[in-house]
Order: structure tokens, then sequence, then C-alpha cells
């Protein structure tokens, strides 16, 4: 499987203003954990997690999640497989300390997902 990266400008901006051994820190953490997505999937899903629970309506299942770089950083991000091509394409959203992860994270789920989100249902972790 082949995986594609994509990022946004937000995202870039953040990056841009860690001091430099963290920025290469947090690019090595990411290039370790996309080759886990492409040679064991399982894997990387044991790295990456929602904090919050979102449930989506018609059985849909959401595509963001964060991932942890270290105690302190984590980074939002799509993951979108796709079989047909055999591909996994990774959007980079933003990269935020650990305090903030949950309040960034529930932010961009009800931006992404405004008419697909069951407000009733979602849940902190």
């Amino acid at each position: 499987m082949t995986i594609r990266f994509e990022s946004t400008k937000k995202f870039e901006k953040e990056l841009g203003k860690f001091p430099h051994k963290e920025k290469a820190h947090i690019v090595q953490k990411l290039n370790q954990y996309s080759q886990l997505l492409e040679q064991k999937t399982g894997d990387f899903y044991n790295h990456a997690y929602q904090p919050v629970k979102l449930k989506l309506a018609g059985d849909n299942e959401s595509s963001l999640y964060a991932l942890r770089v270290d105690r302190d950083i984590r980074i939002i991000m799509t993951v979108d497989e796709d079989p047909l091509f055999e591909q996994s394409l990774i959007t980079l959203l933003h990269v935020v300390r650990h305090s903030e992860v949950d309040k960034v994270f529930k932010g961009i789920a009800e931006s992404i997902y405004q008419n697909k989100l069951n407000p009733n249902n979602a849940e902190e972790h």
C-alpha cells in the first residue's frame, strides 16, 4: 500500500513554530508511524486514537485521528484508505500540545462532520 501525505497551511504554520530539534522529532515519528500504516495497519491504529469518540449518522466511521508524537505533542490528521488504488491518504491538519488536543480535535470534528455528527452520542475519553 502506498502512503500519500497532504498538509494544511495551518499544520505547516504550527510545525514551523516548534524549535528545529522538536520539528525533526515530529517528522521522524510521522515517518515511523506511516511505515506502520504501510506494513502493519493494525499496529498503526494502536498509536492513532480519537480523543473524542465520534458517533456519525448512518453507521459511518470517522477518519479523524490524533497521533501521539511524544508525551506533549500530538498530530491531528485524517487517514483515508483507498483499497481500489492500494493507497492511504494522510492529511495533516494540526500539530498541538497535549493540553490542546481535545479542544482542537472536537472543533475539527464539528467542522468536518457538521451534518453527519450525532451530537447526542459524542463521548470524551
